[in-house]
Parts: C-alpha cells; structure tokens; sequence
C-alpha cells in the first residue's frame, strides 16, 4: 500500500490514514468499463452491473492481498454470484426464501454471495451514492475472506464475524482511496463519509441485541470503528479481531436500566445536568467552569456558531435552546429532524472542551482544536457509559446508553455539527478524522487529545 498510516505520534489533520484528505468524485471510474462475471439471476440491469463490478473489483484486490495478509495462501474467488428481488415471487436460497428477504448476504456453506436487486441495492444507491453499494458488498466478501482464511471460529460469537468483515471492507477500501481499483474511485472526505454512514444506517438498533446475540452486527460506533482499523491498518489488523478484543471495545450490550433508553430532554434541568456532568469529568485538568448562558452573547467581532458557541475572552458558552431541541429530535423518515439527545448535548460538551483547552494554553482556532474537540468530547463520553460487562466506572450521575453514542457518530459525518469543530465552528472535511479523533478519547480517555492533536 501506498499510503502511511499515521498510527503513532501526532494525527495529520489533512491526512486521512496516511492518505490526503481530498474531496472530489466518488464512484464509477470513467471508461473502467464492465466485468463478465457471471450473475444468476441476474436481468443486467444498473444495480446488476454495480454489483458484479464491485465483486469482481474487490476479487481483484483479494487475489493480490490475501497471500501477503495470510501466509502465502492464495484467495479463490467464491463459486457463484446470485441477483434476485425480494419484490418477486419467492426462491430458496441457501435455506431461505428470497420473497421479502432485503438483504445482501454470504452464504458459506455454498461459497455464495446474494444479493437484493429490487429493493435493497436501489434504497442504497438512492440514499448514499453508488459506494454503498460496493461497501456493502465489500462487507459480504469480507465473510468469505474469513472462510478462506479461517480467522474466526465456530464459537465466537457473531459480531466478531461482522467486525471482521467491516474490517475486510475498510481494507479494501483503503485500496480503492489509493487510485488502485479496477472499476471505482472514492474521495477520502464526503466520499468515506457517504461509506461510513451506510454501516451507521444498517447498524444494530439500540437495546435490540448484545454481544453475544444471534444477529448482533454491531451499533454504528463498533461498526465505523471496525471499518477505519481495516483502512488504516490493513487485513492483518482485521484478523486481530478476536471474542475478547471485540468484547473490549464493543458499546454492543444491553443495558442495566430501562431507563436509560429514554431520551434526555434540552431544557434548563437537563443543562445543569450535562454542566455538572462536564464538571465532573475535566475538573482534574484544573481549568475554570466556564460560564452557560441561553441566548446569544456579544463576543467582540467574533461571529457566534450555533448551536453553542465559546467566547475565550469572557469563557462563556452561549446556546440557541430552539436548535438544541431540533437536533435532539430522534431521526425519523420523512421529516427533517435531528440525530437525537446526547448529539445536542455533545454540540455543548463541545464548547466545554475548547474552555479546557484555552486554560491549557492551546490554540483555538485551527484544524488541531476541532480534531482536539472531538478527542474530548470522546474522553468525556466514554466516562459516562455504565456498562455492564464491568469494564467501565461511569464518572459523575449522569449516564449515556450505547445508542446515544451512535448519535455522535452520525453527527460526525455530517457537516453540521460542533462536535468536531475549533471556535470558529470549522470542521476538518474528513468524516474519517472526526470519528477517529472521537472514538481515541472514548477508547482512551482524556491523555491522547493533547499528545495525538498538539499544534
């Protein structure tokens, strides 16, 4: 691989991986024309023709890898390809029928990848540009790479399996970004974002499974997680991924208390709350409670960012309470909602952090403070997760449930949000770099945000 990753020392804010962070077209390459894999099933229709390149694409980099990753062993592509729409009358396949089944899927007792052509891969394509596609079928070979190269067994639990095969997938991604691929280009900036978002959009609902369950795939924050070690890290990475170093990691459990399902909501109670929380958690740092009014404060000539926004002369955090309480709104379809309770309460924490980090003597207004802010909205999230695998001792009383953590992760990759922002509310365009700073302060704790993001 081309690249360098940017696993030790300081994190590159203009980098992705080792790679440079760029925005540009993501996608089918121009003229890359078509592969002749043979398709059952299939009409050759668009959504057809996307998956078979995408499967000869990732092949191709799976035969080239595979003996530098495990061994010298060399990687056989899988025995059949099987197209078919879930809208139809209905098949067997591989023990299930095929009518309502919208999915993609890798059965290894036949060595076959599937797929839905008539409501999945088009719902994919329309929400999140053709790369979703190819990620999700990334993620499918990904399984056969496992069978081929036995990295997983009989009893580890399931969502080791799907970790792995995010991972597979980053892997192969990482390839693409590099200008390597057959059939597809991708952008390191929205083009990852778009890649990124598709595992947040078929992650694990909240509370549905733990670790151990039948089905469990993994929540957003596992699954992108998984995906950025195979980017930055490669294959060898990936077959790391055993039982116990998912299940130290994984934010896949069920909760101790019904309630913390429930959302928190953005009123002064709630605040004071989240203040006492932040208090809590940066009060060895030694830096002064900055002041959190509602409404907007005159800060010099400095513009105010919203929803929250830092005035370093008079260290006071004003909020916008109405655009607090939209994006606090639980995503539905059809509406134009927010990302939910601890997405707006983190735009806050934001704030916070870029309070700490003036009292520090660090710089606010670079690319380094939004990557820094992230670390420590991170730190301060993880502190607040009771867990019941006992790995954790939440700080302070208030507590967050794993989903809300997929709440941040899907603010991240948007291009709205502070969660990732320096005082002026610029963001780095990189989705990648904003979920990793955030994800190394929630795995991490507080220390690498200033070792890993210094100026």
């Amino acid at each position: 691989m081309s690249g360098t990753p940017t696993t030790f020392g300081s994190y590159s804010t203009t980098e992705v991986a080792g790679l440079p962070a760029t925005n540009g077209p993501s996608g089918r390459k121009p003229g890359s024309g078509r592969s002749d894999l043979p398709v059952d099933g299939g009409v050759n229709g668009e959504m057809d023709e996307l998956a078979r390149d995408a499967v000869a694409d990732i092949e191709d980099y799976w035969s080239a890898q595979f003996p530098q990753s495990f061994d010298g062993k060399q990687f056989a592509p899988v025995k059949r390809l099987i197209s078919y729409d879930s809208a139809g009358p209905g098949t067997q396949l591989c023990g299930e029928n095929t009518a309502g089944l919208t999915n993609a899927f890798y059965c290894p007792s036949e060595d076959v990848v599937a797929w839905d052509r008539g409501q999945l891969l088009p719902r994919l394509n329309a929400s999140f540009g053709p790369m979703s596609v190819v990620t999700v079928l990334a993620h499918e070979m990904g399984h056969a790479v496992q069978t081929r190269a036995a990295t997983v067994t009989r009893d580890d639990p399931v969502i080791v399996q799907e970790q792995q095969a995010d991972c597979f997938a980053g892997a192969y991604f990482r390839h693409v970004a590099e200008g390597s691929s057959k059939y597809f280009q991708i952008s390191t900036g929205q083009g990852l974002n778009q890649a990124m978002g598709v595992l947040n959009y078929i992650r694990d609902a909240p509370g549905e499974t733990d670790f151990t369950g039948a089905d469990a795939h993994g929540s957003a924050f596992d699954r992108v997680s998984a995906f950025q070690f195979g980017f930055s890290d490669g294959p060898r990475r990936c077959a790391q991924m055993t039982r116990d170093e998912v299940r130290a990691r994984t934010t896949q459990f069920r909760f101790w208390k019904q309630q913390q399902e429930q959302d928190l909501p953005v009123d002064r109670r709630s605040l004071d709350a989240v203040s006492d929380s932040l208090h809590e958690v940066f009060r060895d740092t030694g830096a002064a409670p900055p002041k959190i009014v509602a409404g907007t404060q005159a800060c010099g000539a400095r513009k105010a960012t919203t929803p929250a926004a830092f005035c370093p002369e008079t260290n006071t955090i004003s909020l916008d309470i109405p655009e607090l309480q939209r994006i606090a709104t639980p995503p539905r379809k059809g509406s134009a909602s927010g990302y939910g309770d601890f997405a707006a309460y983190a735009q806050v924490a934001s704030r916070y952090a870029l309070s700490v980090q003036q009292s520090a003597g660090l710089r606010l207004d670079d690319a380094q403070a939004g990557l820094r802010t992230a670390c420590m909205v991170g730190a301060w999230s993880g502190l607040l997760v009771e867990d019941p695998i006992g790995r954790r001792n939440p700080v302070g009383k208030l507590r967050i449930a794993p989903g809300d953590v997929d709440e941040g992760v899907a603010a991240l990759l948007g291009d709205d949000s502070l969660i990732a922002a320096n005082v002026n509310g610029d963001q780095v365009p990189a989705g990648f770099a904003r979920v990793e700073a955030f994800r190394i302060g929630f795995q991490q704790g507080l220390n690498p945000c200033t070792t890993k993001y210094a100026d």
